[in-house]
């Protein structure tokens, strides 16, 4: 424990060693040079250090009481007695109490009793997340079944029959695989496998464990050590015998702290016992130790029987007490526990209490004699006052007694300063001098908000009030009232000087003014209005704060200086760009360090200034403490050291930007409970906690529940493991393959999924907390089956169902069918041969009607075929007579025409025509038509007598056209007479028997 104590204090010193060197900074500017800074933080490093650390990491002289969630009998419903604690590294909370092992998750509370029911007095948890019991006459541990339920296991029924019968198991040590279980009779060491049995002569008081060493109180003997079987006094241990000791601890330099519950508390170094804190003694035996803690921070938590909760400095000094009424809810504390966040689970004998002795932040309220919400603060040398609605009180700074009421001050009291030599106040009743524990009203006027020095003029002094503003002089180095000053009646509760020496009045809900005093100061010459006109976005909420050396003005969106060039108010260049334009900051402070503190309608925290001149944001500190804030008028106080007081509600909240950082939290969301739900009745699918073999797991490892599909109701219970009594987390969930994004952010801890259809969930949960830090994801996977009837077996059924269904259909209508075919059949065979009989009738005359038809088509078409041929053969004729009568009279012309070159030319035309009269192009058109109506006629013709001259075959076509000698003439272009040769020479070719005709021989070709 040593060891982790001082890695923590070296932490801590290095962490805020740049602070330091800041505050130094500011404190030494002119013989303070970067290199002494390096030679004092290279050579004096640990001088300069003890001091400032020891008084940071210890509590701070201003601090309250820490913040503290009570729970009674009625909130755990179980025993009023709480004996031991422990918490797992799930963050799940296990407390020994009176109805057997409470299990706290942060949200609800589940009751395990023993075996026998009896009390549990001890409870220790182990590496592999067993939670070891000690009770009456039993001890043993619980572990999750397959499901997750904690079962109980008996150990001592492995024990030897002589040892069996014991009394109760009062404390559990865990040292690795080895556990201590303490009775006042035996301790039995048990190593997984067996027993030990130590049993001393005398009887045994308590035992305890300290750096892996079991000290024993026996008595009569005194204070020993364990060592294999028997039980070794150490030096100076008889001082203790016949004592009860309520704990043993380390201290330092191998020097033991021995506690009594009746004597008080010694240390012990080589042999020689002596009172710890001789001035504490006797408050010491008075309240009666019953347990004792040595803190992570060095400090020691002390639990009485009737004075509470009493925290201890190393040296034995008292830093905080609680008690009933103050802090915890009962004088008896029975038990003490230092969670993962250095707070402390209390124990008591009636309820159980959650101390934030990790947290920065402490109450100063009705507890400590402060009621009423608090406004103001201020810290005069070591006097701290502090202002309510309900008067203004005091306390020395190192004093741990209640503040009291300065007398002549009750009321509300809304500011406090120090002004030249005075210390005054701005209460209802009016302008208040503090001197002591006494008031002095320095004005009849009522309402005095807030004070005002003038740069310029250090002797008088501004106040503002209900009705505007008055004026103080300095007569004999105190202020007194001088006179109001006319021309402006507003309420002038926040208000500051800019460079020029104007007044700036800020008014809740009219907006700004801007006021110009006269030289004399004895009235007010100027008063200008800044609204909407001027750069605002409304006249509502305008504040005025002097930070980094210049003002700025908040207003219901964003933070805003003023321009003179343009006489117009801008956005500011410092919150703008961090915090946005719409952003609605209430307060701002700054510290001696630059750091700046604000609270903001989206935003509590504070810009902390780093040695570069940069500025980081710290808020998620802050959130916790927004809902205890005085929302009637927002205050914060920055004391002379730096520390910061916070109105409330119910009094104020301290700061201290000094102590120890938080630890990283076990932060964890964890599903407590899945039910699934049916018609008939629920059940419960998984108890809270996961398994892997035989330790406690953060995952759900190859657990994969399967589930009916009648059971498709599943209901999810989770918990967030923050316990501070403000923690208020909330939760995001989704179920995978069901739903495709998170829900909105909310308080709710269970969620019921209805009617899911068949197939493989995976159920996401996690948890946010007033920190804003938001936990890993924590899933269940599970899987429904289909039901019954859409099962793999059920589709195989109903396949096999439909084949032999189709099959039994198609046998059916195949048999039908082919019954139906043969009827069919045999009536169609009837049919048709009756039709048979009729179609070849039919067909016999359809057959003759073709053929007459065709033959029809046929002489039509070869009628058509002769028309065209005669046509043709007529157009020849009439052309051919045409022209031979052209020929005729060019011959007549000739005969008569004398002229010889006339004559000559006729003669060639004559010429001309003799010879081409029948060489045109109409020969091969007739001879088309002529071969199509007889059958191809000149083909076959010139076949069979290849001689033949063309002119012999156009004698042979006219022939078979059944011409006459006339008109074959006119055709070729020659006489009768040479038709008669041109028919002889052609019957000679064809070589025809002079007894035939030759025009029947070609017609019959």
């Amino acid at each position: 424990m040593k060891n982790s104590d001082s890695d923590g204090f070296q932490t801590f010193c290095r962490v805020d060693l740049t602070s330091t060197f800041q505050y130094l900074d500011l404190i030494m500017p002119f013989f303070y040079t970067p290199s002494l800074r390096r030679g004092l933080a290279s050579r004096w490093f640990w001088l300069l250090m003890y001091v400032p650390c020891a008084h940071l990491a210890a509590q701070s002289s201003l601090s309250g009481l820490p913040f503290t969630r009570n729970f009674q009998p009625l909130d755990y419903k179980a025993g009023i007695q709480n004996w031991s604690i422990t918490q797992t590294r799930q963050g799940l909370v296990y407390i020994a109490n009176n109805f057997g092992l409470l299990e706290f998750d942060g949200d609800q509370w589940q009751t395990y009793g023993m075996r026998n029911g009896t009390k549990v007095r001890s409870v220790a948890r182990d590496a592999r997340g067993r939670i070891y019991v000690g009770g009456q006459g039993d001890f043993g541990f619980f572990f999750p079944d397959a499901r997750g339920r904690l079962a109980y296991t008996s150990l001592a029924d492995r024990l030897e029959k002589q040892y069996r019968d014991f009394d109760e198991a009062w404390n559990i040590y865990i040292d690795n695989e080895k556990v201590y279980f303490c009775t006042f009779s035996n301790i039995y060491v048990y190593d997984q496998q067996t027993f030990r049995t130590v049993r001393p002569k005398d009887g045994i008081d308590h035992s305890y464990l300290v750096n892996r060493q079991l000290y024993v109180n026996v008595h009569h003997q005194g204070l020993g050590i364990l060592q294999d079987q028997e039980i070794r006094t150490i030096k100076g241990g008889t001082q203790f015998k016949d004592q009860s000791l309520a704990a043993v601890l380390p201290l330092h330099d191998d020097q033991l702290l021995v506690a009594t519950f009746q004597d008080g508390i010694y240390t012990l170094k080589d042999g020689i016992a002596k009172p710890w804190n001789a001035a504490l003694q006797q408050l010491l035996k008075t309240s009666i130790v019953n347990c004792m803690l040595r803190l992570r921070n060095g400090n020691f938590a002390v639990g009485t029987q009737n004075s509470g909760l009493l925290v201890l400095s190393p040296e034995g000094d008292l830093r905080t007490q609680l008690t009933s009424g103050r802090g915890i809810d009962n004088a008896t504390v029975l038990c003490l526990y230092e969670d993962d966040l250095n707070n402390l689970w209390v124990g008591q004998n009636n309820g159980l209490a959650y101390v934030e002795l990790g947290s920065p932040f402490t109450f100063i309220n009705k507890q400590m004699s402060i009621p009423g919400s608090g406004y103001a603060a201020y810290l005069q040398d070591h006097t701290l006052y502090l202002g309510t609605s309900t008067g203004i009180y005091f306390r020395e700074k190192d004093s741990a007694s209640d503040f009291k009421l300065v007398d002549n001050t009750r009321g509300q009291a809304y500011h406090l300063g120090h002004y030249g030599n005075d210390l005054l106040a701005g209460r209802h009743h009016g302008a208040t001098h503090i001197e002591g524990s006494t008031g002095e009203v320095l004005s009849t006027e009522f309402g005095s908000w807030v004070y005002l020095t003038l740069k310029d003029h250090p002797d008088r002094l501004l106040e503002g009030t209900y009705t505007g503003l008055q004026l103080y002089a300095l007569v004999n180095g105190h202020w007194k009232f001088k006179k109001k000053l006319s021309g402006f009646d507003e309420s002038s509760r926040v208000m500051a000087e800019d460079p020029s020496g104007d007044i700036w009045v800020t008014h809740g809900y009219k907006g700004a003014f801007r006021i110009t005093l006269h030289p004399n100061l004895d009235s007010i010459a100027k008063v200008s209005f800044y609204g909407t006109d001027k750069g605002f976005p409304s006249n509502l909420l305008i504040n005025v704060f002097k930070v980094r050396n210049e003002l700025l003005f908040t207003s219901t969106n964003g933070v805003y200086t003023y321009d003179r060039a343009t006489d117009r108010f801008v956005p500011d260049t410092f919150f703008t760009p961090r915090l946005g334009k719409n952003d609605q900051v209430w307060f701002i402070r700054e510290d001696a360090l630059g750091n700046i503190y604000f609270i903001s309608r989206d935003h509590i925290g504070v810009f902390k200034k780093n040695s570069l001149g940069d500025y980081t944001l710290e808020e998620n500190a802050f959130g916790k403490i927004r809902k205890h804030l005085n929302d009637d008028l927002i205050s914060m106080v920055i004391l002379q050291n730096n520390e910061v007081l916070f109105g409330a509600k119910d009094g104020f909240i301290h700061y201290n930007p000094y102590h120890p950082a938080e630890q990283k939290s076990n932060f964890k969301t964890l599903i407590r409970r899945v039910v699934t739900t049916s018609v008939n009745r629920d059940s419960v699918l998984f108890f809270g906690h996961y398994t892997n073999h035989d330790s406690i797991s953060d995952q759900q490892g190859e657990m994969l529940p399967e589930l009916r599909y009648r059971n498709n109701s599943v209901n999810f219970t989770f918990a967030a493991t923050s316990f501070e009594g403000n923690a208020d987390p909330t939760y995001q969930y989704y179920l995978e393959n069901f739903e495709k994004e998170w829900s909105d952010w909310g308080a709710k801890t269970q969620k019921e999924y209805t009617n899911l259809k068949e197939g493989d969930y995976v159920f996401h949960v996690r948890a946010r907390n007033v920190s804003g830090e938001i936990s890993p994801v924590t899933t269940y996977a599970f899987t429904i089956l289909a039901p019954w009837y859409r099962s793999g077996w059920a589709y195989f059924c109903y396949g096999l169902s439909v084949i032999a269904i189709l099959f039994a259909a198609f046998n059916f209508v195949d048999r039908k069918y082919q019954r139906e075919q043969r009827l069919m059949e045999q009536k169609q065979q009837e049919e048709l041969s009756q039709k048979d009989t009729a179609l070849e009738h039919l067909s016999q005359r359809s057959q003759e009607e073709i053929t007459r038809l065709q033959n029809e088509k046929l002489e039509s078409e070869l009628q058509h075929m002769n028309n065209e041929l005669a046509t043709s053969t007529m157009h020849l004729l009439n052309k051919n007579e045409f022209i031979t009568s052209i020929k005729n009279q060019l011959a007549h012309i000739l005969k008569k025409n004398t002229n010889e070159e006339v004559r000559k030319e006729l003669t060639q035309i004559n010429r001309n025509i003799e010879q081409n009269i029948s060489a045109d192009d109409d020969w091969e058109h007739f001879q088309f038509h002529f071969d199509r109506v007889h059958g191809d006629f000149s083909n076959r013709f010139k076949t069979s007598f290849p001689s033949l001259s063309p002119q012999e075959l156009k004698l042979s076509a006219y022939l078979r056209m059944n011409l006459s000698s006339k008109e074959i003439a006119q055709l070729l272009n020659i006489s009768v007479r040479g038709v008669e040769i041109s028919r002889y020479r052609l019957r000679k070719k064809i070589q025809l028997d002079r007894n035939k005709n030759l025009q029947d021989f070609i017609l019959n070709f």
